[in-house]
Parts: C-alpha cells; sequence; structure tokens
C-alpha cells in the first residue's frame, strides 16, 4: 500500500549562481577545517595503536578454572563458558528463560516517506525541480513523526510505540571462576529469537 505526491519548482540563472558562490565557500571552509581534524584523529589513532601494543606485552594467559591472587592488577585472557543460574523474566510478553541477556525488541507497522528529486534545465538558464514523496508503510524500531511528512494528511503515524524496549541482564554470572559483571554482560550479542506465545501473555 502506497502512494505518491509530486510538486514543482523552478529556480532562475541568478538562483542558480548564488547557491553555487555559497557552494563554492562552504567548501573552502570545509577544506580549511580538514586539516586539524586530521591531525587529530591521526593522533588518536596513534595513542589507540600504542595502547594496543602496550597491553599485547602486559597481558597473562590464565586458566578460568581458578583466581590467582598473585594476578590481581593485572591484564589477563582466559577462555571458558559463562554462565549464570539466573532465570531472567520479560513481565509483558510472559517471557521467562535461563540466560545472561534478555533484550527486548519492539518495531511499529508505520508510515515512512521518501523523497526523490529530479531537476530538468530550461531554456534561459533556469531549473525545474520536481520532487516526488512517496509513502509506503514499513515495520520500524522507533518512532517515525509523520507531522514533518510533505503531506501528512492520510499518513497519520501514533504519536508513541505501544511498547518500549528492555535490555534485562543476569546480576550474578561467572566465566569459569571469574565473575562475569553486568557491565561486560550488556556488550554480548549472539542472540537467539525466543518464540512468542500470546496466550501465555498475561
Amino acid at each position: 500500500m502506497s502512494d505518491r505526491f509530486v510538486e514543482s519548482s523552478t529556480r532562475g540563472w541568478g538562483g542558480r549562481l548564488f547557491d553555487s558562490i555559497k557552494g563554492v565557500l562552504v567548501g573552502v571552509v570545509l577544506f580549511l577545517s580538514s586539516f586539524p581534524l586530521l591531525w587529530w584523529n591521526e593522533g588518536r589513532a596513534v595513542q589507540t595503536s600504542s595502547s594496543l601494543g602496550e597491553g599485547e606485552k602486559a597481558v597473562v594467559s590464565v586458566s578460568a578454572d581458578a583466581v590467582n591472587p598473585a594476578n590481581e592488577g593485572r591484564l589477563v585472557h582466559l577462555s571458558s563458558m559463562a554462565t549464570t543460574a539466573e532465570t531472567l523474566t520479560d513481565p509483558v510478553f510472559a517471557v521467562s528463560l535461563p540466560a545472561l541477556r534478555l533484550v527486548r525488541e519492539v518495531e511499529m507497522y508505520e508510515w515512512q516517506e521518501e523523497k526523490k528529486d529530479e531537476t530538468t534545465k530550461n531554456a534561459g538558464g533556469s531549473e525545474t525541480t520536481t520532487t516526488t514523496y512517496t509513502y509506503d508503510k514499513k515495520w520500524s524500531d522507533s518512532l517515525i513523526r509523520s507531522d514533518a511528512f510533505k503531506k501528512p494528511v492520510d499518513h497519520h503515524n501514533p504519536g508513541t510505540m505501544p511498547y518500549d524496549g528492555k535490555d534485562i541482564v543476569a546480576a550474578s554470572a561467572k566465566v569459569g571462576a571469574f565473575a562475569f559483571p553486568e557491565d561486560a554482560i550488556k556488550h554480548l550479542g549472539k542472540f537467539e529469537t525466543v518464540p512468542y506465545d500470546a496466550d501465555a501473555r498475561a
């Protein structure tokens, strides 16, 4: 289900010349400002590379089976299965299972606007721009403001998402004998889809 809205505008030779001069001035400013930005970015890259090199020299590979007090405060490397005894629950959708991290992702079926410009040159140096706005309904994980559309009539979206996204993490977890903190769990990104049973929802 989609529809279109088309509008046209004509710009004279003088307006085109003014926009060209403005574009050149903006380009010069951006060109000059790129040098300090490039210097700052290269400095950060060198610092990051140096820090990684120091870390590689200082890291110690240890067994995950036991915590050695002699390594307190040192950078260590280990490999083991992350585990938790907790059961995470999403009370809104009645989903409950043993996991390190449970993420609720919410999408809404709503109107989206796409804009496409086509410009043709006319005799005398002017040009005409035809703008086509296409409206389609798609799934989106964020709220799309339909009041900002060129043609909001008949393309109204709700003012709020029906549900909020949620990130639930285990408060207590381990990697072998080592504690696995919540901040680290929040960076886990390998997920499995959990089937949703609408009949089980309270």
